[in-house]
């Protein structure tokens, strides 16, 4: 009887470990695998905007900068952005906001209505969506925007330039490159029409 018994716990104990094998999980193709020795491990996918252009990792998108996103009322930036903004006003007309101190330089905001409608820098150390930058000649960004980017005269400056990258969606932002008469990238702003189109900014 006790050997009947001992069968019968062994054949349990059988029986119950064949029902929880589990088939191996399944790992798509596509997903990293650990680099062979020697073998450089694969890049990771560079992060996007809404339009698909690629980032850099940096503040600024087409749908935003850093804390602050196009379409957003004036109290809601400034509670998103945390920081002093100088260059208010206490009425709707359209005005710039830049940071105070130390990022006085990084970037503009452009209010109408009372709502953040476009944002522009000049200053070389920030990476546009798509990974254009000022300095960079206009060969340089036709490479990096082959597509939706329209090339028309600067109005101002002889020789100069601006390189309109349209939205891959209706009513999406647009990025605008200024290429002075060197050939180079002076600035850039990334907007929603009519106001991306403004040549003297607000004025």
């Amino acid at each position: 009887m006790k050997q009947l018994g001992g069968v019968l716990v062994i054949g349990i104990a059988l029986s119950l470990a064949a029902c929880d094998r589990r088939p191996p999980a399944v790992v798509p193709a596509d997903e990293a695998r650990p680099a062979a020795a020697g073998e450089p491990a694969a890049p990771a996918p560079m992060p996007t905007t809404q339009e698909g252009a690629t980032t850099g990792g940096g503040p600024a998108r087409l749908d935003g900068y850093g804390a602050a996103t196009l379409g957003a009322s004036l109290d809601a930036l400034k509670t998103a952005w945390n920081e002093p903004l100088q260059g208010d006003v206490p009425d709707d007309d359209c005005h710039a906001l830049r940071p105070q101190g130390v990022q006085a330089d990084d970037v503009i905001f452009m209010i109408e209505g009372r709502k953040l409608v476009r944002y522009d820098v000049r200053n070389d150390r920030t990476t546009a969506p798509g990974g254009g930058k000022v300095g960079m000649t206009l060969g340089e960004l036709q490479a990096l925007y082959p597509e939706r980017a329209d090339l028309t005269p600067h109005k101002y400056e002889q020789n100069g330039h601006n390189l309109r990258v349209r939205p891959a969606s209706e009513g999406g932002a647009i990025l605008n490159f200024e290429i002075g008469g060197n050939g180079t990238v002076t600035a850039w702003r990334v907007g929603r029409a009519p106001q991306v189109d403004y040549v003297e900014g607000c004025s």
